[in-house]
């Protein structure tokens, strides 16, 4: 038996999966909450992994965990073992099926607005085949893809080291607005941001794609991060809050497409032009897509034209 086989041997999926979501996460602590185990538990299956391989796969500080050259070298390795082990054991279950079967992650603006056209149109032509919509953060939905739990992704375009070993395509630009109840003391006026600003302020969380365009429109400005904030990646919540407050929200338009069409939120004049974000189709160029998933990229593809 070579070295490499030996080595492979003493691999547990458990590992590769500890340590994929570290390196994702950069934090053992977050880790090992996505997992939904103990914090010693994931650092006991990193330590054995690095052990087997005889190599440090990060580096620990007090503020997380950095992927190691070596670790960062063999990421892409345990992925891509992590996706062909899932695609495998769902052929077995018999739970999906890949050529009957569309597992689209999706951020809420696009579920809301974009996407239930495209899977009507999909479901009249296709009746006996699932769709699963799943719902989610870029970051997350980007694990989801590279876990092999998602066919493809439509979101915003993430850095270069989120997008690594993905493929993205651009579909359109959506601008983020700032919006609020029809009965608004803003509602009507020519409200600046400065006005706007002394409301509580609705807010993707931290580390979102949305969330850092917002930050970079304040910073570009000279204005100084709110603290009167409540961040919440849930439409839903967003928009019940707008109406039973006099809080002003930072959002995606296809979001609150609807309510502006309706008269119940009223935009306010700023940010539109400056706030705009390509949201596109990111795939997995390591997995093979079959007929009926082809099908569906197709017509999100063509939806636009």
């Amino acid at each position: 038996m070579t070295d490499i086989l030996r080595l492979a041997t003493k691999i547990r999926l458990r590992q590769l999966r500890c340590f994929v979501t570290v390196a994702r996460k950069k934090s053992f602590v977050l880790a090992a909450e996505h997992l939904g185990l103990t914090q010693p538990a994931v650092s006991r299956s990193i330590k054995e992994l690095e052990h087997i391989l005889g190599q440090d796969l990060f580096d620990r500080t007090v503020r997380g965990a950095t992927l190691t050259p070596n670790g960062q070298a063999f990421l892409d390795s345990a992925e891509a073992a992590i996706l062909q082990i899932n695609s495998g054991l769902q052929v077995f279950s018999g739970d999906t099926d890949a050529h009957e079967y569309v597992r689209i992650g999706a951020l809420p603006n696009v579920c809301s607005q974009f996407l239930p056209p495209i899977v009507k149109d999909f479901k009249e032509d296709h009746p006996l085949a699932g769709v699963h919509v799943i719902p989610g953060t870029n970051a997350g939905l980007l694990d989801c893809l590279r876990r092999g739990e998602a066919d493809f992704v439509i979101g915003r375009l993430s850095s270069s080291e989120d997008m690594r070993g993905l493929t993205f395509e651009a579909l359109f630009d959506e601008p983020l607005i700032f919006v609020v109840k029809k009965d608004h003391p803003l509602a009507g006026a020519q409200a600046t941001l400065e006005e706007a600003l002394g409301y509580p302020l609705l807010l993707p969380p931290e580390g979102t794609i949305i969330r850092d365009e917002v930050d970079r429109f304040f910073a570009g400005r000279g204005v100084a991060q709110p603290r009167d904030t409540i961040e919440s990646t849930s439409s839903d919540f967003l928009r019940t809050y707008l109406v039973m407050s006099e809080a002003v929200a930072a959002i995606p338009r296809g979001v609150v497409y609807a309510d502006l069409a309706q008269g119940d939120f009223v935009q306010l004049p700023f940010g539109e032009t400056d706030l705009k974000g390509p949201v596109g189709l990111t795939t997995n160029p390591s997995v093979s897509q079959g007929a009926i998933i082809q099908d569906m990229i197709g017509r999100i593809k063509r939806y636009q034209d």
